[in-house]
C-alpha cells in the first residue's frame, strides 16, 4: 500500500518540501505550480488563479513579515560573504586588493538593490514555508 501524501488544511495535496520551495523560488504557487501570481513586481494577487490558495489580505497581523525576513537574510548574507571575500583577498594579496571606497559603495548599492530585486521571490518562498507549516487554507 502506497504512502499517503500529506494535505494542507483545505484538504489539497501538499507537494514535497523541495518542490514547494523550488516553485516559490521561481515566483510560482507552491501548492499547484501556477505562475502569474503578481499583477506587477510589487503586487501579489490575492489568490492563486489555478488552485485558489489565498495569499494576500490575510487577517493575521504581520502575516508577510516572514518574506521580509527572508529578504533581509539574503541581503545580509550576501553582504557578509562580500566582506569575507574582501578580507581574504586583502590577506592573500598583501594589501593590494580593491580600495575600501569601492567595497563600501558596492555594499551600499547591493543593500539597496537586492531587497528590491528579490521582493516577489521571497514572498512566494514565504508562502511555501507557510504551507509547509500547514497554516494555509483556501480562504473559503
Amino acid at each position: 500500500m502506497g504512502e499517503l501524501n500529506p494535505t494542507d488544511i483545505a484538504g489539497a495535496e501538499r507537494p514535497s518540501l523541495p518542490t514547494m520551495f523550488a516553485r516559490g523560488a521561481i515566483k510560482h504557487c507552491p501548492r499547484c505550480g501556477e505562475g502569474h501570481l503578481f499583477s506587477n513586481w510589487w503586487t501579489m494577487k490575492e489568490r492563486c488563479p489555478k488552485c485558489d490558495l489565498h495569499f494576500e489580505g490575510r487577517p493575521e497581523e504581520g502575516h508577510m513579515l516572514g518574506g521580509m525576513t527572508i529578504n533581509i537574510g539574503l541581503t545580509a548574507g550576501t553582504l557578509i560573504l562580500g566582506m569575507f571575500i574582501y578580507i581574504v583577498v586583502l590577506a592573500t594579496s598583501e594589501g593590494s586588493g580593491p580600495p575600501v571606497w569601492f567595497v563600501v559603495a558596492t555594499s551600499a548599492a547591493l543593500a539597496i538593490i537586492m531587497p528590491l530585486l528579490f521582493y516577489p521571490f521571497t514572498k512566494t518562498i514565504w508562502v511555501a514555508a507557510e504551507i509547509w507549516m500547514n497554516r494555509f487554507d483556501s480562504g473559503r
